[in-house]
């Protein structure tokens, strides 16, 4: 079943003629392609909105679509739209939209607008095999990447000049990067997110490398703490902690597991080897058309694991001061249970 079918379904459960999606990742879901735009699908139609500069490119790509081309406000362009449709109730994903926008889509008399919330991003969370293959593809290129980084590594060189090799490479063999290297030495590898800097690499320091790519729109993000020789018999320590409590997490995996289980699972791993309170953030994410989406691995989440669902574990350990390692993989569940990604 493909995908506005199913969301169609969605649509027609809640009783709405027809549902606006705002939003770079939703809009390139339902369309296949990343293009810039709004989609209006309604019981009878799919309309895809965009500017004249997109308008040929559109054409071309989006067949069994109707184009519109924005000549004036979303709003006005919209309220054409709703003006054909049969009924006045239409739904729209309320994040994506900002108070202000809300405000003049309300002034459409022709509609009732009725907010959502997470539809499409729910729907997103479950990969089919052609987005697990692009998944894959990007992982393959980040692996190979961490693989040349590690021997571009040497005394001197600085965290930019690193995060300026990792951009081209990813480039190079990929669509692009996920998103801007993280790449940090010694002591600033502590910073869960740090920026690149001129921070120059010494001996015996810490090396974390925090690397996605983005093939056919979708995302890979793994990270990597690397030792250099001379590295304190610690570090190493807490990198077999870390690595340890991941795998014995991902043991656990299958369809029906709470996220916020799975996020206690690992930090009692962590807070149990003393280092609670070095753990400062979520324990995954999921990843697809975005870097970061659902499901969420975090103690608040209230999502539930369910089979073709991708995210990433990364239990990290983080000493203010001194430097932190973290190691992230990506993770796919199926009925079987949960795998790592290999690429």
């Amino acid at each position: 079943m493909n995908r506005i079918t199913v969301l169609g379904q969605k649509i027609k459960k809640e009783k709405i003629e027809a549902f606006l999606i705002k939003g770079t990742e939703n809009v390139s879901y339902l369309s296949h392609y990343w293009i810039e735009g709004e989609i209006l699908l309604s019981s009878r139609d799919k309309f895809f909105i965009t500017t004249s500069l997109f308008a040929e490119e559109a054409k071309s790509r989006l067949n069994g679509w109707q184009i519109v081309i924005q000549k004036d406000s979303l709003e006005k362009t919209i309220s054409e739209i709703c003006k054909k449709l049969r009924g006045k109730r239409v739904g729209f994903e309320a994040s994506h939209f900002s108070f202000a926008e809300y405000e003049r889509l309300r002034k459409i008399k022709e509609v009732e607008w009725v907010p959502f919330s997470g539809l499409i991003e729910n729907q997103r969370a479950i990969k089919d095999v052609g987005e697990l293959t692009c998944i894959e593809e990007a992982l393959k290129v980040t692996r190979a990447a961490f693989a040349y980084l590690e021997n571009e590594l040497e005394t001197g060189v600085t965290e930019k000049d690193i995060s300026r090799k990792a951009i081209y490479f990813l480039r190079e063999n990929a669509d692009e990067e996920a998103f801007p290297p993280i790449v940090l030495f010694g002591e600033r590898t502590s910073l869960p997110h740090g920026k690149p800097s001129q921070k120059k690499l010494e001996k015996g320091e810490l090396v974390l490398l925090d690397l996605g790519a983005r093939v056919g729109g979708y995302c890979s993000d793994l990270t990597r703490t690397i030792f250099l020789a001379g590295i304190k018999e610690k570090w190493r320590q807490i990198y077999h902690l870390i690595v340890k409590a991941q795998k014995e997490v991902i043991k656990t995996l299958k369809p029906g597991i709470s996220c916020s289980d799975i996020d206690r699972m690992i930090r009692e791993k962590i807070e149990g080897a003393g280092y609670g309170r070095n753990f400062i953030h979520g324990s995954g994410h999921g990843v697809g058309l975005a870097v970061h989406e659902l499901p969420s691995i975090a103690s608040r989440s209230k999502d539930i694991l369910k089979a073709g669902m991708v995210f990433t574990l990364e239990p990290g350990i983080y000493l203010e001061g001194e430097g932190g390692v973290r190691v992230e993989e990506m993770i796919v569940v199926s009925e079987e249970g949960g795998r790592v990604l290999n690429g």
